[in-house]
């Protein structure tokens, strides 16, 4: 997926927010680049820890203009709860729920039981439960793993991680080094 232009049917897959409205998710995109992160479902041990990596690196990706779209599979009243608790009202990030599923089939994101409670999911489980992050009752597709998309203005995907387990989350180092070269390749005469 990497250098080629997103699928149709991601650009057009439509998410909720937390008061119910649709978007289209090609709007994440339109203004600027956009990092593209799906988590697991909004009580999720894993989707904390991710969010625990993420949050830091939020000042330094609006700097570069790069927009934050998360996205999860449970209610609009689950999001609007997982947005307070994250603390994710932040203005340059965007949450959303796609209960539906489309958008996590169209960017190829894995569905597996073995994923959620397989020997390297339980492991990563454990991890996240030692570094102080906690599991709830879930709040969405248990079965759903999750990914990261980092997407340019003109529908390029520059970066495409996608998870086999709950606790496989995208190297944020990578994804500022894809955002920085990418800032430079633009800048280039």
């Amino acid at each position: 997926m990497v250098g080629q232009t997103i699928p149709p049917e991601l650009g057009f897959a439509e998410v909720l927010d937390a008061r119910g409205a649709l978007h289209r998710l090609s709007s994440r995109w339109a203004t600027c680049d956009a990092l593209i992160v799906f988590i697991r479902h909004f009580a999720c041990v894993g989707c904390a820890e991710h969010l625990s990596l993420l949050r830091p690196r939020f000042g330094e990706l609006a700097q570069l203009d790069v927009g934050i779209a998360i996205i999860g599979s449970g209610t609009a009243d689950q999001l609007a709860a997982f947005v307070e608790r994250e603390e994710l009202e932040v203005d340059h990030v965007s949450c959303f729920t796609d209960p539906t599923l489309a958008s996590y089939r169209a960017a190829g994101l894995l569905r597996s039981v073995w994923g959620t409670f397989g020997p390297i999911a339980l492991g990563q489980a454990v991890r996240g439960y030692t570094r102080g992050f906690s599991n709830g009752r879930p709040q969405g597709d248990l079965h759903q793993q999750g990914g990261t998309l980092y997407v340019r203005q003109d529908g390029i995907v520059a970066y495409y991680h996608r998870a086999r387990s709950l606790g496989d989350h995208a190297p944020l180092v990578d994804v500022v080094d894809v955002v920085l070269a990418e800032r430079a390749q633009a800048a280039a005469p």
